[in-house]
């Protein structure tokens, strides 16, 4: 029985021990683990690189909008609108002989302005006979030329002095057609496409001269997408609205591992 004792305590001691240092050894790789994984991370997160990427492409306008704006000043204001609807079907029988459609062409809202507003009956009896209530109204209308066809609507637009020669007086505000560019969904997912590989490029350079090899992309931002005029008036203008031809960019910020 003594016997028995004995190996019972031995065998007890024994696995006591094998259980401390299995418990020091699992704790040891788990401290060890945490600190490998812990250093490759932080590795991983000093070794980056954030480069940009370009993508531009021409593209070409395919809506037009051209307002004809007009004005009439006067003290009768049923004389100015008759001359504002013979100043209309002008423009309009001109349009049309350009080669526009019925469709194509809106007649704008009229706006009429009363310089006198406000003027009690005798003030306005004061100023009857004065050169100042010959410009009492003003009349301000015009035409809306709304089309698909952006030449025909530039080629038209440089001919307003036929207009003028025949005592149509243009606004003075008048800035030309307006040309809008629609397509910039079909494009868009080329030219990011692109964006990033010009990035990848410009990274696998940065990572060469590091004397790594580039790795998988953290993040990256697509940036905003730019139409400008393909070609600008001068430096100071670049009113794309004005321009048939544009260019779109886009500017793609990657930020990529380094390994």
């Amino acid at each position: 029985m003594k016997f028995f004792n004995s190996i019972k305590k031995a065998f007890t001691k024994w696995l006591g021990l094998n259980l401390a240092a299995a418990t020091v050894l699992a704790l040891g790789l788990s401290i060890g683990g945490f600190f490998i994984g812990d250093g490759v991370y932080k590795s991983l997160a000093r070794r980056t690189v954030t480069v940009k990427g370009l993508a531009e492409r021409d593209a070409v306008a395919d809506m037009a909008i051209w307002n004809i704006n007009i004005s009439k000043v006067g003290s009768d204001l049923s004389v100015l609108q008759s001359d504002v609807d013979s100043d209309i079907v002008k423009i309009k029988e001109f349009l049309k002989k350009a080669g526009f459609s019925d469709e194509e062409i809106l007649h704008n809202r009229v706006q009429v302005r009363d310089n006198f507003a406000g003027f009690s009956p005798i003030e306005l009896k004061q100023q009857k006979d004065s050169e100042r209530m010959l410009s009492r109204y003003v009349i301000e209308t015009g035409v809306m030329v709304r089309s698909m066809d952006v030449n025909l609507v530039d080629g038209t637009s440089r001919r307003l002095g036929e207009l003028v020669r025949q005592g149509i007086t243009i606004r003075e505000d008048y800035s030309g057609p307006m040309y809008i560019f629609n397509g910039l969904n079909e494009i868009k997912i080329q030219m990011i496409e692109h964006a990033t590989k010009n990035a990848r490029e410009a990274g696998r350079q940065f990572a060469k001269d590091a004397g790594a090899r580039l790795g998988k992309i953290q993040n990256a931002n697509q940036g905003v997408f730019q139409i400008e005029s393909r070609d600008p008036t001068d430096r100071w203008n670049n009113d794309e609205k004005q321009s048939i031809n544009k260019k779109v960019r886009v500017v793609s910020t990657v930020t990529f591992y380094l390994k």
